[in-house]
């Protein structure tokens, strides 16, 4: 246990890195990389990145805190442009019933809070550096 308290640091960043790059994958594999979209994939990249910089010197952890302050503040204006383009386009859901009980793909608002989740995992990346020790 004693261990695992002393490292805790570490593994938040680690699992961090892992939670970015998994956004990343989600972001490329739903085509999320048109113009202002592609803000989230160099912002989750980043966060790959910035929380294994976190895991080095103390140089290289002030930087990634800087870069993580970044990718938290792209994930909030992320955020404030889903809940524009979803009052916009004023869509109820990505997918629709159809009367042969199946489920086909429709336009739909983008999922109003997914930017928060980047934002989220740089602020607890960005608090599990704050925490190493010096």
């Amino acid at each position: 246990m004693e261990m695992l308290r002393r490292r805790f640091p570490e593994i938040v960043l680690i699992w961090s890195a892992v939670s970015f790059f998994v956004l990343l994958l989600e972001l490329l594999l739903t085509g999320h990389t048109e113009e202002l979209q592609l803000v989230g994939v160099i912002a989750a990249l980043a966060g790959v990145l910035a929380a294994l910089a976190g895991l080095g010197s103390p140089a290289l952890r002030r930087a990634a805190l800087v870069v993580l302050f970044l990718v938290a503040l792209a994930g909030v204006a992320g955020t404030l442009v889903h809940l524009r383009e979803g009052a916009e386009e004023k869509a109820e859901y990505a997918y629709e019933y159809d009367e042969d009980e199946a489920y086909e793909e429709g336009e739909g608002a983008p999922p109003p809070l997914a930017p928060l989740g980047l934002a989220g995992t740089a602020l607890l990346a960005g608090l599990a550096i704050l925490v190493r020790d010096r």
